[in-house]
């Protein structure tokens, strides 16, 4: 819904969203801020944590209270995943589909 909604409001091009679907952090259509964002989303996914790498580089462009918003952030999507997926609710007409 994201997508659909916002991606021109906010200036998302095409390949950016190609990427989000199929690409990585290491995207040309990424500026280092974005990158390193992504890179967050990525790690903190697929591992539950941030590396103290990962981690010192978001602390030079975040403060502390950026920091925790974006923990809340992913914790709170990852919150609607699971509601959405287990109560099996339909997804909304109106949403962008991602290819596989």
């Amino acid at each position: 819904m994201h997508i659909a909604f916002f991606a021109a409001k906010v200036g998302l091009t095409e390949e950016q969203i190609r990427s989000l679907a199929n690409g990585g952090p290491e995207d040309a259509c990424w500026n280092a801020s974005e990158a390193l964002l992504i890179r967050f989303c990525d790690e903190l996914h697929n591992t539950a944590t941030v590396s103290d790498e990962l981690w010192t580089a978001l602390r030079r462009e975040n403060s502390d209270e950026a920091m925790l918003e974006l923990l809340m952030l992913a914790g709170f999507y990852h919150t609607v995943s699971y509601l959405t997926n287990a109560l099996r609710l339909p997804l909304e007409p109106d949403g962008t589909r991602f290819p596989n």
